[in-house]
């Protein structure tokens, strides 16, 4: 049966001989097709890109941006584990997978918790009343995670992730973006990412990878990771000695230059970024 035609007054309301739509329903049809087209690809890395904090939404290109905003630092400091403090430009604050065994120095604006293993899900213990982003809900299925705070935007990608060499458990990765960086937290990531991972995680600006080697990525697919992605930054995390770091860098010396801080803080701009990918190891010092 075929639909009833509403006349419009430009004509467009004539069917197409031979189907079942007429012309306005076949266009909302292509434009809600083209929309969820949209959605589903949106990549969370768009390179040079920047995602202005407003009501608008408007995606800006960075050099279109405030050059004051975008040439002043962001800091990222690793707490231990897979914590990390994130301060903006604008001074908002967010705490990634807080260990108890470590502090943040600053109250944070916004927590994200990727699982619920003991050692990333202790965000309760932050100083202040921060808000909590869970990358899954109560009943076990993927919480989508899209928020603007301040001078910077989260978001939240499912993947897959381990407590144990058997039993894969809920990850999320999160993607912080700000200032025009895009920073990406893969927490207990332990699979390869898929084909669609790959593409919506574009080419981030920061990688912060788990390179533990027995509870997440084994080596060689940790340097497949950044090889697939291409970040400009490569920041270690998800162990607790000096001697795990010491074997990471032995290992992806090969393929990827590594650079060692003495210090757990590193200030960011986008310009100050390498042109190709380096690894970044956080308070390690020859000796230790």
């Amino acid at each position: 049966m075929l639909a009833k035609v509403v006349p419009l007054p430009w004509g467009l309301g004539r069917r197409w001989r031979g189907s079942s739509f007429d012309l306005p329903s076949l266009l909302i049809l292509m434009a809600v097709s083209l929309a969820s087209f949209a959605m589903a690809a949106e990549t969370l890395c768009e390179p040079g890109f920047v995602q202005e904090p407003s009501p608008s939404r408007r995606v800006i290109p960075v050099a279109a941006s405030n050059p004051e905003t975008t040439a002043r630092a962001v800091t990222i400091q690793w707490l231990g584990h897979s914590s990390f403090l994130l301060i903006t430009v604008g001074g908002t604050t967010a705490l990634t997978d807080l260990h108890s065994w470590h502090v943040s120095p600053l109250p944070p604006d916004v927590v994200t918790i990727s699982n619920e293993h003991s050692t990333h899900n202790q965000g309760r213990s932050a100083p202040g009343s921060a808000r909590m982003l869970r990358g899954w809900a109560a009943d076990g299925k993927a919480a989508e995670v899209n928020v603007t705070v301040g001078d910077r935007s989260v978001k939240s990608l499912p993947s897959s992730g381990g407590n144990s060499i058997e039993v894969p458990v809920p990850n999320t990765i999160f993607v912080f973006r700000t200032a025009g960086l895009c920073i990406v937290h893969l927490s207990n990531l332990r699979r390869p990412l898929n084909d669609e991972q790959r593409q919506r995680l574009s080419r981030p600006d920061v990688l912060m990878v788990p390179t533990d080697g027995q509870w997440t990525l084994p080596y060689e697919q940790v340097a497949a990771t950044i090889a697939l992605l291409r970040p400009a930054l490569v920041l270690p995390m998800h162990y607790d000695i000096p001697e795990h770091a010491r074997l990471f860098m032995q290992f992806i010396k090969a393929t990827v230059p590594v650079r060692t801080l003495g210090d757990t803080t590193l200030k960011l701009t986008r310009a100050a970024l390498p042109s190709t990918s380096e690894v970044v190891v956080f308070g390690y010092r020859e000796g230790d």
